[in-house]
């Protein structure tokens, strides 16, 4: 039997990022349900500790950082026992220094399932133009140590066609490098009664209410944790705030038309933590007067099982975060993912699943006429809608069955 190592759980002020862990740990049990698997939740608080208890029971969770120059002997046993150790899905090579440790304290095989690494940071664009930059990239771009990291792999998934073709053409000499992605399309197992409190509080019927999910440019950081602003801080802050009543209006003209074309509510919530307040001061009484008695803001913070549950009853979900359209999609339902040009290029992964036509460039001329074409679209034929979620779905659920499978072979191989 072997045994699998999963370093994962990159900061629980965001859903998004929560999801990231059940989402590659399913993906590993569906495929070997034999195998032993160990997870390293590197930010883990007790909401996620007793969510993972309940739905993964057989998976052991240790703390610790294998970057640190003594291991506890809970780590040294976990390091010593494992075969392979998995770094989680996220938004880059989160855990480099951990997955460096474990290279070269343990010499046995690693590999990266399903990140994002963006050369293009922290310049901004569409993704089209995003494109055309990476096919006039020229010369080296990855640190040295990022690269040896990488040639070393056993596997390299993408979550995004764009940097398995950047990583493609910086030659790393791991043999596979390719596009899988995102494991939270596999969070689909959470109980319909995580969600029941949610719908009951608003009177909100299945597959008759739509969810909206609001964001800014850049996350105030210094606010969720607190401490005092840098100067970049201070920036991004200020530029977050030049943009911010133009992308709300693009999220509120969708979320108008879908009351005003159906009469049923919308329901606006969080996917990171700022955005309860965020939500409550710029949305919360902003609609017009026959919208808004039909328009709820969630006032407080939820947790991924929660969301999982509301989204699989919703008719479909508007979200200028990248993550909520995904969970609602590995449930069946559609999701619409409203880009801002200053999010990484991991939003081309809806292009791979099959669903280019569900994002919206919020850089693009005319954003809210597009999203008011998709929620239409939804509403005159949502069979044809949740049939396209499904074909995304499945066809994710196949790559990430692929990916499993290159973990339980490097997991297999003898260490030389």
């Amino acid at each position: 039997m072997v045994h699998i190592g999963v370093v994962s759980g990159w900061q629980t002020v965001n859903i998004g990022d929560v999801a990231h862990t059940p989402g590659t740990l399913a993906a590993l049990q569906r495929h070997a349900p034999e195998a032993r698997i160990t997870l390293l939740g590197l930010s883990l608080d007790e909401r996620e500790r007793e969510m993972l208890a309940r739905y993964f029971p057989a998976v052991d969770v240790v703390s610790g950082r294998l970057s640190d120059a003594e291991w506890s002997p809970e780590l040294a046993a976990f390091a010593a026992d494992a075969d392979v150790l998995v770094h989680g899905s996220g938004p880059d090579m989160v855990a480099q220094r951990e997955v460096a440790a474990w290279r070269e304290r343990t010499g046995k095989p690693y590999g990266f399932f399903g990140i994002t690494v963006d050369p293009l940071r922290p310049y901004s664009a569409p993704l089209a133009r995003c494109a055309t930059a990476l096919d006039s990239v020229t010369g080296d771009l990855l640190a040295p140590e990022r690269r040896e990291l990488l040639d070393g792999a056993s596997f390299v998934w993408c979550r995004d066609p764009l940097t398995a073709k950047f990583l493609q053409a910086q030659g790393i000499r791991c043999e596979t490098v390719d596009f899988g992605p995102d494991a939270t399309v596999l969070c689909d197992f959470y109980d319909d009664a995580d969600g029941a409190s949610v719908l009951q509080e608003y009177g909100l019927v299945e597959g008759q209410f739509l969810c909206a999910v609001p964001r800014l440019r850049y996350t105030p950081y210094h606010e969720i944790r607190g401490y005092e602003p840098k100067a970049d801080d201070l920036r991004k802050a200020a530029y977050s705030a030049g943009y911010r009543d133009g992308d709300l209006e693009v999220l509120r003209r969708g979320i108008v038309a879908w009351v005003r074309r159906t009469g049923r509510p919308a329901l606006i919530v969080p996917e990171m933590s700022y955005a309860v307040e965020f939500a409550q001061h710029y949305l919360a009484g902003s609609f017009p007067d026959d919208v808004e008695p039909l328009v709820h803001v969630l006032p407080r913070f939820w947790q991924i099982q929660e969301a999982a549950a509301v989204y699989r009853r919703s008719a479909g979900v508007l979200s200028i975060e990248c993550h909520s359209p995904l969970v609602a999609i590995a449930e069946g339902v559609p999701g619409a993912y409203l880009r801002q040009p200053t999010d990484t290029i991991k939003g081309a992964m809806y292009d791979g699943l099959g669903l280019a036509d569900w994002i919206v460039e919020l850089e693009s001329p005319d954003p809210g006429a597009a999203v008011e074409r998709i929620v239409d679209s939804w509403i005159a034929e949502p069979g044809a809608a949740r049939q396209q979620s499904l074909a995304a779905r499945d066809r994710a659920r196949t790559l990430l069955d692929t990916m499993a499978s290159t973990v339980v072979a490097a997991a297999s191989t003898p260490v030389a």
